[in-house]
This record gives C-alpha cells, sequence and structure tokens, in this order.
C-alpha cells in the first residue's frame, strides 16, 4: 500500500511536504556551513596579509618568504611543488 493510497490523503500530503522541507533544510544547513567555512578561511587570510604586511623586507625573508608571495602564503598555498623542482 502506498502512502498516496491511504484513506487519509491530507495526512499523506503532508507527510510528503515534511519530507521535502526536511531535504530542502538538510541543503540549507550544508550551505550554511560551507559559507561559514569560507568566512573562516577568509578572516584568517586577512588576518594573515595583515601580519605579513607590515613585516619588513628582512623579516619575510627571515621566514624564507618574498613579498610576493605574501598573498599566496596568507591563503594557505604551498610551495613544496616549486621547492622539489
Amino acid at each position: 500500500m502506498l502512502i498516496s493510497d491511504t484513506p487519509y490523503r491530507s495526512a499523506a500530503a503532508l507527510f510528503r511536504i515534511s519530507t521535502a522541507m526536511h531535504a530542502a533544510a538538510r541543503h540549507l544547513y550544508a550551505a550554511a556551513r560551507r559559507l561559514h567555512a569560507w568566512l573562516e578561511k577568509r578572516r584568517m587570510a586577512a588576518a594573515a596579509l595583515h601580519d605579513l604586511g607590515t613585516m619588513s623586507e628582512r623579516e619575510l625573508l627571515d621566514l624564507g618568504i618574498t613579498r610576493v608571495d605574501v598573498y599566496r602564503v596568507a591563503w594557505g598555498a604551498s610551495d613544496r611543488l616549486r621547492n622539489s623542482a
């Protein structure tokens, strides 16, 4: 017996609506988590850009990077490929 074959058609319709709403809520929750992760990464990159941007050329060289590398390093990029070549 299918849900639509029940004598309580309004209950079956409510069940379908609640199932669709539950699926939509799960998608919204996943999207909110992705947005939160992206915003957190952006906050961390902005702080790193600020910190690295205020350093002198000598301080950056002590860390093993140059002014050109600041943006890449702030966003968490690795230079392993560049060093291994």
